[in-house]
């Protein structure tokens, strides 16, 4: 950003991150999150929960590890991997043994699509989460509903196995649905859930 835009954001930050519970940041890596705005995110935010992605436009140039702290981390396989320079080792390796050496947080997930996530939460349980759909008609969006839902599940102090579980369910929703003809709802969300526990 130009430095009197990201003056003006900092001051918004600055102004209203205390008046939330859950600061929630999805980060595309497309330069609106500068060092000194992950600073104040850092300093300011009382819950504060990041998303920090890897896609074509900023393939490993925005990684989880430009933020030095984090109470809840939510990224893929693929960026986990980056994030630890690691190709080879099994992703329970990254999330339990090198993650949490590279980011203070003590709550963490990594999806892995098809085949479910991993949560961690310290001092290293780790679980594993699975699908719970196998139509799947459009992937778009399931790793960002996946956040959405379960990153104020997460500030709540649920069990990680739980923020995972909520979370696949809204991953699981989502993949059903093509692009972004619609959201996902409360009221299907709940059912969702009502028909797994039975």
């Amino acid at each position: 950003l130009p430095s009197d835009t990201e003056e003006q954001f900092a001051t918004m930050l600055a102004e209203n991150l205390n008046s939330y519970d859950v600061v929630i940041v999805t980060d595309f890596g497309h330069g609106l999150i500068s060092d000194a705005t992950v600073s104040l995110l850092n300093r300011e935010a009382r819950f504060l929960a990041v998303n920090c992605q890897t896609n074509s436009g900023n393939h490993g140039y925005n990684l989880i590890t430009k933020y030095p702290r984090a109470d809840y981390v939510c990224i893929d396989g693929n960026e986990a991997r980056l994030a630890c320079h690691d190709k080879y080792s099994g992703l329970e390796e990254i999330l339990s043994n090198q993650l949490p050496n590279i980011i203070e947080c003590d709550r963490m997930i990594v999806t892995q699509g098809k085949h479910g996530c991993l949560t961690l939460d310290h001092p290293g349980r780790l679980n594993h989460v699975p699908t719970f759909t196998s139509s799947i008609i459009d992937t778009v969006g399931a790793g960002d509903a996946f956040f959405a839902l379960s990153a104020p599940i997460a500030a709540l102090g649920a069990p990680m196995p739980i923020v995972g579980f909520m979370g696949n369910v809204a991953g699981a929703m989502k993949v059903g649905i093509v692009g972004h003809r619609t959201s996902v709802e409360k009221v299907p969300y709940i059912k969702f859930i009502t028909a797994l526990l039975k």
